[in-house]
């Protein structure tokens, strides 16, 4: 840029790239313009310059001034220069410079014509010719000076006469521009294109010439215009084949920085080639040969930048691109720093680009100190109006700042969460700006957290009454007290409002007058939560004053408990516990292996301290795994029992209890010291069980089997024995007792109806007592409505059946193996069997014989054949005997389960598809129940889940079973059972014992303690207001106590249970019990208390008399109820002692809880709950009676039926044992 200091000027608009590259070609071009070498800027909006290297060039084109450039495929520009620097020194004629007036002699014209147009027309014969006939048509000749660059055109003397001068002239100036419009001349400046065209100079004929100029490399076109614009296209079409382009790695910012040098170098040796910058880099593109040069110089230029990255923040750098902030710094360093500096964006980082080392780093030190990113936090701002407020604010001063450009962006960050963010980015002084603004908002609106400690941890509870007491005003913060790890305040809110706050609560804690008042006196604490909080409120509204209670457990005197602090002489271990809520016991007899049932506990047997030493310990294993063996070593160590201890294992996730207790067996040999060990283990399994408050405990039946060897009977009567031992004394939690019986024993059966039995004896004691609610079992009765009548699913023996028909199986000729068909043919007697013998009965046919013996009105005989399809179509024939023959029930057993050997399944099946079919579409008017009588547990199970194949599990109902002795055969052994019931309800309660003698010395100083204190903190504005409330607290306490002295001999009649409710009264209540004289005692205390005290001494002698009146009637006289299954039950000995005293207004509860209406006149119940009507029976324990047949006759129609009852005396106890005449009420009766 130096080099070209003279300059002229020239107005235009909107010249593109191309148009001032064809201008810097016109005016570079001597010949053609005058100029020389030269370049064109744009320095103003329509203004451009020119500048020439050479003082000379600059004056060459101002002579001219008026220059007209030729643009190809476009209009002429006209381009009128001036240079405000030359100054003409004189006025030009008024003649065309390139017109010189004819000498005196002859007229002439001169035209300053082109070159190389002058020597296209000297030298082409045709072009001079056509010169020589334009010029002799005005009658004039003309001279070429080449040298001079002029044409000379000279008026023939004598043609004055034909053309004036003026005239003259016109018509030369008009041959002139005509010649000068067929001729042309073009420049070429382009090396490729003058080289093509020296390299095809054959393309020169009479109308067109080539001209080269060997030092600048200029190629001069001559010749008609047609021949030039041919060979015109011709050049640029063949130089087109003839280029390259190349893309260059080079940014714009990078070409930036090297094109002052890159340029005037492709000028002056690549005039060829053509520079464009595309996105990916520069492209060049022109002769390979340059394009190659040109390429090697671009990358060495390049090398030489020099680059500085500073890592930043995608925030940043989107701040500089969307603001314009690279301009910015750019054209900011272009002016003050002496290398230019441009700036890039790379991913997070600023990548800053120059030719110096020290421009970089002023600019990199710049850039740091002026970008900033901020990012403040506002944590637990609260949304609120100071928050909206604070975003109004920041937006106008965002606005103010970008006001001219963009210097500084906001954005709100996590602003739905409780800890928004504030983003600032931008200019450093424009972003402190606004931070300032956020950092004042977070000290005086953010959410701050101050504690404040408070003197007195009761001052916590009840704040909000100091708050009001010290007039505090209600606020936006947040008030939390609290007494961990020490009594203060928490206060949550704006800062400025949290230390406001904080600032008046000390003042006004430091105003109030405190005290603390003690109260004591036994249950004081009590008297001030019930009727003194009234007497509270009214101290509080009289003097002013806040009253909290203080909770000084150190100080304050403890509440005992009976249970665990007092111990008097004459109590039991089991009394001490009588105030334990006992829970009503359900006892589930269940069919599987211990290992399926679910319980709070399991017990397993074992010897020698060996877990597997019992098939039970092995199956418990086997499922839950060796971390069970593990536990196991663990509990007993290095220990090993004695036989009778147990030994408590933690059970596995696997197992479905909690507790596996282990109780250690004397091995078989000696029976007993096995019983005894037994004995002894089960007692103490049900001991730890209430102890550790277990709500459920599962057990087999433990002693039968080859390792201990105790018989079935002996290990049933000690497990039901110990039981009802546990159960007539306090249970603690425990609720649920479960007997498991494995269905697959050979005296599965008889271990099933032996404790059941057992159990059914037991569950009513000889006062009427119910010992548990319930008994259930799998094995309960299921009815099954079939078309209108009831099916049942039995499991019993079939000879105590008192049906109208009775079906037996038999094969008709072996009478004598165990089974159905002896137990029946036993019963009916020998006459039947005779029938039998030698009977020819038909396949699928019946052969029916009277009862005999039986209790029934027919006997089916049928054979089975060990064939499904007969056994059920004997099922069905059944059932249409049954109609035809006027029956209304039936009993059916398992046929051909037994000696016939099918599968059970098979049975099942084939007798319910039977039945089915029999009753079904029948529409029976006669038979009412089928009884399917099933003896072996594994048939019953099968009955049962065939059952629910074919008619659906939502048809079956379970019946209770009914609680009847009966007279069991298990096939080749008899034992007596009593069957259970289901669903029996009680309420457990036990027999109340005798007065005992006490030691009333004992007993008052076994008393507990209960003086106690209360403690409370007074609150006031003065000090005589609060010992004023302290002293009206003093005798409100004293206004609501009261004393009664009672006296020995009325203690002494008290039975240990009344007793213990006295003294649970007394606790409870928080009385004091003190000596007043040898046998006088006074009880003092709240006033009520008091009098729930002596009310109760009253009532309990009250209900002692009333008790030894209903022991002594009960023993006397004895009152029964009619059972759902026609069983005779007494009732308990207070319902006795009103049935036999006529009270029965309020009706009567029997042994199982059943509420009843009675109707004395017509001795009869009626069910508060399903309104069933049963009778009442009375019995009088005469010592004369020893045996009697009492027998109630019932109207016609009558439901209840006649029942007989053989009774006798023993021990004071009655025992019941019905006939086989005792009928269900559903069942025919049985007639002689």
């Amino acid at each position: 840029m130096e080099n070209y200091k003279y300059a002229v000027f020239f107005e235009a608009e909107n010249l593109s790239d191309a148009e001032l590259r064809q201008m810097q070609k016109y005016f570079k071009i001597r010949r053609r313009s005058g100029g020389g070498e030269c370049e064109i800027n744009k320095v103003g909006d329509t203004t451009y310059k020119i500048s020439f290297m050479e003082r000379e060039a600059q004056e060459r084109v101002l002579e001219r001034k008026d220059h007209v450039i030729k643009i190809e495929g476009q209009e002429e520009i006209h381009v009128l220069l001036r240079c405000e620097n030359v100054v003409e020194s004189s006025k030009q004629s008024k003649e065309s410079p390139n017109q010189k007036c004819a000498s005196a002699k002859s007229e002439e014209k001169v035209f300053k014509l082109d070159h190389y147009l002058l020597r296209f027309l000297s030298e082409c014969k045709k072009p001079h010719s056509d010169l020589e006939k334009h010029v002799s048509l005005s009658s004039s000749t003309f001279k070429i000076n080449i040298d001079s660059e002029e044409l000379v055109v000279v008026k023939d003397p004598g043609t004055e006469d034909v053309y004036s001068l003026k005239k003259w002239e016109f018509v030369v100036d008009e041959a002139i521009e005509t010649l000068k419009s067929r001729y042309i001349i073009h420049f070429e400046v382009e090396s490729d294109k003058s080289a093509i065209l020296e390299e095809n100079s054959f393309l020169q004929s009479d109308n067109l010439k080539i001209y080269f100029e060997e030092l600048t490399c200029l190629a001069v076109v001559v010749g008609e215009r047609k021949e030039v614009e041919k060979i015109l296209t011709f050049l640029s079409g063949l130089q087109n084949k003839q280029q390259v382009q190349k893309e260059c790695c080079v940014s714009e910012k990078q070409f930036n920085l090297i094109k002052e040098e890159f340029e005037p170098y492709v000028k002056s040796n690549l005039p060829a080639l053509k520079i464009t910058q595309e996105r990916a880099g520069i492209l060049l593109k022109g002769p390979e040969k340059e394009v190659h040069a040109g390429e090697n110089e671009l990358l060495k230029l390049a090398k030489g930048i020099k680059e500085k990255r500073i890592p930043s923040h995608h925030p940043l750098m989107t701040f500089l691109e969307s603001s314009g902030g690279i301009q910015h710094f750019q054209n900011r360093f272009q002016q003050s720093l002496r290398s230019p500096v441009m700036l890039e964006t790379s991913g997070s980082d600023l990548l800053l680009l120059s030719l110096s080392d020290g421009a970089l780093e002023e600019a990199a030190a710049a850039v740091q100190r002026d970008l900033c990113l901020e990012t403040v936090r506002l944590e637990n701002a609260q949304k609120s109006s100071a928050f909206t407020k604070l975003k109004e604010d920041l937006s106008k001063a965002v606005k103010q700042a970008n006001h001219k450009s963009v210097k500084v962006e906001l954005k709100y960050q996590d602003e739905s969460t409780p800890d928004p963010k504030v983003q600032l980015v931008g200019y450093a002084t424009e972003v402190s700006k606004l931070k300032n603004m956020v950092l004042e908002y977070k000290q005086n609106h953010q959410i701050h957290h101050v504690s404040l400690p408070l003197p007195c941890p009761e001052m916590v509870e009840h704040f909000s009454e100091i708050l009001a007491i010290g007039g505090m005003k209600k606020s936006s913060v947040e008030i939390k007290p609290t007494s961990s790890p020490s009594p203060c305040v928490h206060l949550t809110g704006p800062r400025c409002e949290v230390e406001s706050l904080k600032d008046s609560l000390e003042s006004c804690l430091q105003r109030l007058a405190t005290k603390r008042c003690e109260v004591k006196g036994p249950g004081v604490q009590q008297i001030f939560q019930s009727e003194g909080a009234r007497i509270l409120q009214s101290v509080k509204n009289s003097y002013m004053v806040r009253i909290l209670p203080i909770d000084d457990k150190q100080k304050r005197g403890k509440v005992p408990k009976y249970m665990s602090s007092l111990s008097l002489p004459f109590t039991s271990a089991s009394s001490q516990d009588s105030l334990v809520s006992d829970k009503e016991i359900d006892i589930n007899v269940v069919v599987g292996s211990l290992e399926q049932q679910q319980a709070d506990v399991f017990v397993a047997p074992m010897i020698q301290t060996n877990m597997t030493s019992t098939l039970i310990g092995s199956s418990l294993l086997n499922k839950a795994g060796q971390q069970l063996q593990n536990n196991f070593n663990n509990a007993k160590g290095k220990h090993k029992l004695k036989p009778g201890e147990v030994l408590e294992v933690d059970a596995t996730p696997v197992l479905g209890c909690s507790k596996v207790f282990f109780v250690e067996c004397a091995p078989k040999g000696n029976k007993h010291k096995s019983e005894k060990a037994l004995r002894s283990g089960l007692r103490r399994i049900f001991e730890l069980c209430k102890q550790n408050s277990w709500g459920s405990v599962a057990l087999p039946v433990i002693g039968p089997g080859i390792v201990l060897s105790i018989p079935v009977k002996d290990s049933v009567n000690i497990l039901t024995h110990e039981i009802c031992e546990f159960l007539s004394g306090p249970t603690g939690c425990l609720d649920t007792i479960c007997i498991a019986i494995m269905a697959n024993y050979a005296h599965s059966e008889e271990m099933f109806q032996t404790v059941c039995g057992n159990l059914s004896a037991k569950m009513v004691d000889n006062t009427g007592k119910a010992l548990f609610q319930s008994l259930t079992s799998d094995l309960d009765e299921i009815i099954i409505p079939v078309d209108g009548i009831e099916l049942h699913l039995v499991f019993g023996d079939i000879t105590n059946e008192t049906t109208d028909a009775i079906v037996n199986t038999t094969d008709f000729k072996d009478f004598q193996t165990a089974g159905v068909c002896k137990d029946i043919l036993t019963k009916a007697g020998p006459q039947i069997q005779a029938q039998l013998t030698g009977a020819q009965v038909a396949s699928g046919q019946i052969f029916t014989t009277p009862p005999g013996g039986f209790p029934c009105k027919t006997i089916m005989h049928v054979c089975g054949e060990r064939n499904p399809d007969v056994t059920k179509t004997l099922a069905k024939e059944i059932v249409v005997q049954c109609e035809h023959g006027f029956y209304r029930s039936v009993a059916i057993p398992a046929i051909c389960a037994g000696q016939g050997g099918l599968d059970p399944n098979v049975v099942a099946k084939s007798i319910l598809e039977g039945v089915k079919e029999g009753v079904q579409g029948a529409n029976l008017q006669r038979l009412k129940n089928i009884r399917i009588i099933l003896l072996k547990i594994n048939v019953f199970l099968a009955f049962k889940a065939a059952a629910k194949q074919i008619f659906g599990s939502n048809t079956q109902l379970t019946a209770p079973a009914p609680l009847v002795l009966t007279s069991v055969t298990t096939r080749g052994r008899n034992a007596t059972s009593i069957k259970h019931s289901g669903s029996t309800r009680s309420s457990r309660s036990h027999s109340v014992p005798l007065p005992v003698s006490l030691d009333l010395s004992s007993l008052v100083t076994s008393l507990p303690d209960t003086e106690s204190t209360a403690a409370f903190l007074v609150i006031g504005h003065t000090n005589n207001d609060v010992s004023d409330a302290c002293r009206d607290l003093q005798q409100a306490y004293k206004d609501q106590c009261s004393t009664h002295t009672f006296f020995a001999d009325e203690i002494e009649r008290l039975t240990q249970e009344e007793m213990d409710q006295l003294l649970s009264k007394v606790n409870s209540l928080h009385l004091q019990i003190e000596q007043s004289s040898s046998d006088g005692w006074v009880v003092k205390g709240q006033r009520n208390g008091v009098n729930e005290v002596v009310r109760l001494i009253q009532d309990a002698l009250r209900r002692q008399v009333r008790e030894k009146d209903q022991t002594f009637l009960f023993s006397q006289v004895t009152w029964c109820i009619l059972g759902p299954r026609g069983i005779w039950q007494k009732v308990p000995k207070d319902a006795n002692y009103k049935l036999e005293k006529r009270d029965v207004k309020d009706g009567i509860e029997d042994a199982q809880g059943v509420k009843w209406t009675v109707d004395l006149p017509k001795m009869e119940a009626t069910s508060c709950d399903s309104g069933q009507v049963t009778a009442l029976k009375r019995l009088e324990n005469s010592s004369d009676l020893i045996s009697a047949l009492l027998f109630r006759s019932r109207p016609a129609g009558d439901a209840f039926l006649k029942a007989s009852w053989l009774c006798s005396i023993q021990a004071s106890r009655w025992h019941v044992y019905p006939k086989p005449s005792a009928l269900h009420p559903c069942r025919g009766q049985y007639h002689t």
